[in-house]
């Protein structure tokens, strides 16, 4: 990248979400960008064989952007590659596109997420890197949720106050938080101290730890999502018919 166009972008770093047509020669963008959060932008002539948008526009990819306009959608008046071209496959393309999806349905636009933007970042370099997907997948949900004020309650019980035990069995209530597990409940997610501890201090997950985070986040993120289905999860679903099976696991990520 020239010196001119990282000056002249003034270092307004972006990865593309999704781009659909908007006529027979543009493309409508959504970006996740450093400094202004997830916009919309039209990229004019971007379908057309010749346009130097063509190669460039991909999810996955930093890039370098500018864009211009005053309404809701920002016309793109420049886009470059930054860095080597980041290639996904497979489970791991299809947990980038859950995560894309995860931003376009939760942030609102035109909002900052500088914070956040550092570990979809670090969570797409990590699935490039076919590291532990699930681990990338519950850190990057556990983030979000922070960043748009539904943060997880993982360090004390809420009925109590006392701090979470690793030993102890809780049931996590999504608006509430985690309360030590009794039989007068049936409602929220079980979950064992040592999942909540591990997700806190990110650090490792054993199987089990992995299934319980799973559905404790299943669970948090259904309810802030008021009904919105995940298109990502669909597709997952199609493709891995018998997801569900022991075998499947133990082959496929799962989110």
């Amino acid at each position: 990248m020239t010196t001119t166009f990282l000056k002249r972008f003034q270092n307004q770093f972006a990865f593309v979400l999704r781009h659909r047509p908007y006529s027979e020669t543009s493309l409508l963008v959504d970006l996740f960008t450093e400094k202004s959060g997830r916009i919309t932008a039209i990229a004019k002539g971007a379908r057309r064989l010749k346009s130097s948008y063509r190669g460039v526009l991909l999810p996955f990819q930093s890039l370098a952007v500018l864009f211009s306009g005053k309404g809701d959608v920002k016309t793109l008046t420049g886009a470059e590659s930054v860095g080597s071209r980041i290639l996904l496959s497979r489970d791991h393309l299809m947990c980038g596109f859950y995560l894309n999806e995860l931003i376009i349905k939760m942030l609102y636009r035109y909002d900052p997420y500088e914070t956040l933007y550092s570990v979809y970042e670090r969570a797409i370099d990590e699935l490039s890197s076919k590291l532990d997907a699930e681990f990338t997948l519950r850190r990057f949900e556990k983030h979000l949720l922070e960043q748009v004020g539904y943060g997880l309650h993982l360090q004390r019980d809420t009925s109590t106050g006392l701090p979470i035990d690793e030993h102890v069995l809780y049931r996590y209530l999504p608006e509430v938080g985690p309360i030590a597990n009794t039989s007068s409940r049936s409602d929220g997610v079980l979950i064992h101290g040592d999942a909540l501890i591990a997700l806190d201090q990110e650090g490792m997950f054993t199987e089990r730890v992995k299934r319980e985070l799973k559905q404790l986040n299943r669970t948090v993120l259904a309810t802030h999502l008021q009904g919105k289905p995940l298109n990502s999860r669909r597709m997952y679903a199609q493709l891995y018919p018998g997801k569900d099976s022991a075998d499947t696991q133990a082959k496929h990520v799962e989110f």
